[in-house]
């Protein structure tokens, strides 16, 4: 399938910087647009209307990773340089930027300016001026971005002041692991209450962790490839622990929906070794997904999709369309930007695929 077919007019998107909370909004007044696979329409609604399409029963999947800091500096010789961490890889390894005008060269170490423990092997160059890395101690990675570390983004310029000053407006409402380099945004829709009327209508929750990576950055979400086939993702680390384990496999068992709350759950859940239809049991799990769905892809474990807007020529809208069905999907993507004021990315509106 040619990549062009994922195309759509720019000029019109709206990409708020901030979260809604700090632009005066609640999270779950953003607008929402439904596609129903089965009767091929599409609604424009608001997100709180979540819980109309949701059925007594149906398990909801969330992601209880949270986004750290990504831009520590380290010492260079005598000289220091920035270092953005764009994800973690297999073999303890991460993917990094760095912004140096010298030349760098594989076994190379550095040290962080912030904590004298932390250093940095340069290991192999990669391509769009990344690097794979090793951090040790590798632990204290997490720790030392997470007390020193600024937030820099290529196209959404946070404002660091609230950035450290308000952290939870930056976080899903159930957050609880630390390890993201982006946000996983499809659930900063969710207030407490909203999530409590979810609940009292019957829908079962689970949690699970993905801690998303270098697959978000726009050179790797980004297709240049001709043809969307010949695209390539990064790994992604996921945990599936005992409790979201039995939710799952019980609801498999029983025939329920199993609703997944952005991509990173979708990526994750779909990459286990079962499927609704042959049932089984779906065991605890700590691994790394580098699956990429696109159309042509039989889903196994997933019924409905809860995902933000996404960029023209992006591996998450073909995902999505791989999902709700190419001409389904880029429908109503025309729709959305001929209306000019649905917002996308992090800290945009969504789109919720029966």
């Amino acid at each position: 399938m040619r990549t062009e077919e994922f195309d759509f007019d720019t000029e019109k998107r709206v990409m708020p910087a901030d979260p809604v909370e700090l632009r005066g909004k609640k999270r779950e007044n953003g607008r929402m647009v439904v596609l129903d696979r089965s009767a091929d329409t599409v609604e424009h609604t608001v997100f709180s209307d979540i819980v109309d399409h949701l059925r007594p029963g149906d398990l909801l999947v969330l992601n209880d990773s949270y986004m750290l800091s990504n831009t520590l500096t380290f010492r260079h010789g005598d000289r220091t340089l920035d270092l953005n961490v764009y994800g973690h890889e297999p073999g303890g390894t991460n993917i990094v930027k760095i912004s140096s005008g010298e030349q760098l060269r594989p076994g190379e170490a550095l040290t962080s300016v912030d904590d004298e423990r932390l250093t940095c092997t340069l290991l192999e160059s990669q391509p769009d001026d990344l690097w794979k890395v090793a951090f040790e101690p590798a632990e204290l990675l997490i720790e030392t971005l997470d007390r020193h570390g600024r937030r820099v983004d290529e196209n959404i310029h946070l404002d660091p002041t609230s950035w450290r000053e308000q952290p939870d407006a930056y976080r899903s409402v159930y957050a609880k692991t630390p390890g993201s380099l982006e946000i996983p945004s499809a659930g900063l829709h969710f207030s407490k209450e909203l999530l409590d009327r979810v609940v009292d209508k019957g829908v079962e929750l689970a949690y699970i962790t993905l801690h998303v990576g270098a697959t978000e950055i726009l050179a790797v979400r980004h297709i240049s490839a001709e043809n969307v086939e010949d695209h390539e993702v990064r790994p992604e680390y996921f945990e599936i622990g005992s409790e979201a384990a039995e939710r799952l496999t019980r609801a498999v068992s029983e025939g329920r929906r199993v609703v997944a709350v952005g991509t990173t759950v979708m990526r994750a859940l779909e990459s286990l070794p079962i499927d609704k239809e042959s049932g089984g049991t779906i065991e605890p799990r700590k691994d790394w997904t580098d699956l990429y769905i696109h159309p042509g892809y039989r889903f196994k474990i997933i019924d409905v999709l809860l995902t933000n807007l996404h960029r023209p020529r992006s591996s998450h809208i073909v995902l999505t369309a791989a999902f709700g069905g190419k001409d389904l999907v880029m429908r109503s993507y025309g729709e959305i930007v001929d209306d000019g004021e649905y917002e996308f990315d992090m800290f945009g509106d969504s789109m919720l695929i029966l």
